[in-house]
């Protein structure tokens, strides 16, 4: 009998070659680069491949800069968040101001009027959204804003709201939309030294451009002999937030593409379709929101899918229930979770049952919509949506681990004589 089994140094070489391409924000050259690498591997596969596209609002950042003016002179390299307006190309100056975390508690006794905010990103609540401190900090009349991150790297966050609800991803920031930007920890602990000693006088440079780009959801298909009409999908985004997105998720993406060759040759009774959604990391999942739109009318033929998000890096590895988001609690349904958990379980993967704190990837969307699925994540890595997100961070063993454990998973599923979750 033959054993297919994945081959966990053919994925991390593709993820080097996704991680190569550099920053795979929505709409740019690297991420249509990466729908090149996906598109290729799936024909290779076998596959019937398709390419959807759509618009999306994007971002793309060419340079950002803080240079102090008093009490010496410094200049460093630092990022803006994502959608921050730009400045001059002189960029914009004043007094900076701390105020703990940017929250409306933290203003209290302080003139911020006309002055830069600074403020510490909060250890105790993991979140990647700013607009709610942003704009507290221009209701007080703050003209801009720094960001300190507690770890030594710059992490990427956005001026989206966080909100799951598409019509409120993007709420304004009044008065006055302001500049901001993000310093990692050393950075910021030189500054705030400074700032005891003295007032402290910064230039914010930022040039950015939030316009409106174009970004692709890729499909492979492989069509059942027998109940075709009925799907199990695999998806994963495979853009990434400003960074070479290795683990975030070029894990993800390889993991489909090893599957893929995995299932080539084998006959299956149901219909299984691979999806690289494009515009997942900050955008709201539009990748996933457009293939459900496009797709409303098929969305019943789905019997069971599964979502690969972040699964290369750390030790724990999560068959995921849903997540929470400032104005919705998502819940994956109880009977596909189960059975990936049960299944993963019974062949000797030490997986666990997760709940996100903090959201939900494309996953979210896709439940929200009626579709039966579950997310599978490897919740510890602290380097996601950062520079640091880099090749040499992802396990191989691991990326190993979870191609041949989902492969014996959806084999199962396939199997099934009737898939009702």
């Amino acid at each position: 009998m033959e054993i297919f089994e994945s081959d966990g140094l053919r994925m991390y070489e593709d993820i080097v070659d996704l991680a190569a391409l550099g920053d795979r924000f929505a709409g740019s050259t690297a991420e249509k680069e990466a729908g090149e690498i996906v598109k290729k591997s799936f024909i290779q596969s076998g596959l019937e491949v398709y390419e959807e596209s759509f618009d999306v609002f994007s971002f793309y950042e060419k340079n950002s800069q803080i240079k102090l003016r008093k009490p010496l002179e410094l200049t460093f390299d630092t990022r803006a968040m994502y959608y921050s307006p730009g400045t001059h190309k002189e960029g914009l100056q004043g007094e900076l101001v701390y105020v703990k975390n940017g929250l409306e508690q933290d203003y209290e006794g302080k003139d911020v009027e006309g002055k830069i905010v600074i403020f510490h990103r909060d250890d105790k609540q993991i979140k990647d959204h700013f607009w709610p401190e942003i704009k507290t900090a221009s209701e007080k009349g703050a003209i801009g804003a720094i960001l300190i991150n507690f770890d030594d790297w710059e992490f990427i966050t956005t001026l989206e709201t966080g909100y799951f609800e598409p019509s409120k991803r993007f709420l304004p920031i009044e008065p006055n939309e302001i500049p901001s930007v993000i310093v990692s920890k050393n950075k910021g602990d030189l500054i705030l030294d400074l700032m005891n000693q003295e007032k402290v006088i910064v230039d914010i440079i930022v040039d950015t451009l939030n316009e409106k780009m174009r970004s692709s959801n890729i499909r492979g298909v492989k069509a059942g002999s027998q109940n075709n009409n009925e799907k199990i999908l695999i998806y994963g985004h495979r853009d990434s937030a400003g960074t070479p997105g290795a683990n975030d998720n070029g894990s993800g993406t390889v993991i489909m593409m090893e599957l893929a060759r995995l299932l080539k040759d084998m006959k299956l009774n149901r219909t299984i379709e691979f999806l690289s959604t494009g515009a997942e990391e900050q955008l709201g999942a539009a990748g996933a929101l457009e293939y459900i739109n496009r797709h409303k009318s098929e969305l019943n033929n789905i019997k069971a899918a599964v979502e690969l998000d972040m699964v290369g890096n750390g030790n724990s590895l999560c068959v995921m229930k849903g997540g929470e988001w400032p104005d919705k609690t998502v819940n994956f349904p109880d009977k596909v979770c189960q059975f990936f958990y049960e299944k993963a379980r019974e062949y000797g993967y030490a997986v666990e049952y997760g709940f996100n704190d903090f959201g939900t990837p494309d996953s979210g969307k896709f439940a929200s919509a009626g579709v039966p699925t579950t997310w599978i994540w490897g919740p510890d890595d602290i380097y996601y949506h950062s520079p640091e997100d880099t090749p040499e961070k992802v396990d191989r063993n691991k990326l190993k681990i979870v191609a041949d454990m989902l492969l014996k998973v959806i084999l199962d599923l396939d199997k099934q004589e009737t898939l009702n979750f």
